[in-house]
């Protein structure tokens, strides 16, 4: 049986990369086994991919952290969720809580603090980065501009940046209007990553449509004309599958 795209989600808990953390959790993961699969279905099938890693696990350091988002980045997921570990009743973790520092919240959902290898000032920043990537990246609204956060450098180190401008920038890092964001992300990338504005406009164009809207946004109205809005506007074909999945596809919003 077909599937349009997007119409079936796989939740894929991969929570680290790190082999020696794997282990101290007693998590039994062929992380060669999870490339593979991940490429295979990202190459062969339509299935929308929602993968996650765990921000504080005992023996994670910022380092490792980084080198495991990376990687999965690379193998195109179409979402990847940044969460932060939770200290849940009856779980095991709590054996490591001497050895690893770990320090939790008091208060539901009991998220962690500090580690030994996470100072509270960085797991905030995670905290943010989450945020963003979530608003930004596993949104579908900006699936071919975010490739231009970080071109050919480290997808983390870059959106860290970006997230540490926005942060600094908007104060906040939640409940940014769409179009805030398209205004933001043209300036980030013109000024801070200096690519070109036509390029960086005409990416952000294609992503506000894949949405199926028409309106265009008024800091792009300089690279895009009128004629080309009612083309684009008329040729769109309507979204398949629910619409968060479907702009991840874009062979299914696009001639």
């Amino acid at each position: 049986m077909q599937f349009p795209a997007g119409a079936l989600q796989f939740e894929v808990g991969i929570q680290t990369f790190n082999d020696e953390v794997s282990h101290l959790i007693s998590r039994h993961q062929d992380n060669a086994l999870v490339d593979q699969n991940l490429s295979w279905l990202r190459d062969h099938t339509a299935v929308h991919v929602h993968a996650d890693l765990i921000v504080g696990l005992p023996g994670e350091s910022f380092d490792s952290f980084a080198a495991g988002f990376d990687r999965l980045v690379r193998l195109a997921p179409q979402e990847i969720q940044v969460g932060i570990l939770k200290r849940l009743r009856g779980t095991p973790i709590i054996r490591h809580d001497a050895e690893w520092q770990m320090i939790y919240s008091p208060h539901p959902p009991y998220e962690v603090l500090q580690t030994k290898q996470l100072d509270f000032a960085t797991i905030q920043e995670l905290r943010r980065f989450a945020k963003y990537w979530d608003t930004i990246a596993n949104s579908g609204n900006f699936v071919e501009t975010v490739q231009l956060v970080w071109g050919e450098c480290s997808p983390f180190m870059e959106f860290r940046r970006l997230s540490a401008w926005l942060f600094a920038r908007e104060g906040y890092a939640h409940g940014i209007a769409l179009g805030r964001l398209v205004e933001l992300l043209l300036e980030y990338l013109t000024t801070q990553r200096g690519l070109v504005a036509e390029h960086v406009a005409g990416a952000l164009w294609r992503d506000y449509q894949r949405g199926g809207r028409n309106d265009r946004p008024r800091c792009l109205r300089p690279y895009i004309g009128e004629t080309n809005s009612r083309e684009a506007a008329a040729t769109r074909r309507p979204d398949a599958g629910p619409q968060r999945q479907a702009r991840h596809h874009r062979e299914a919003t696009e001639e």
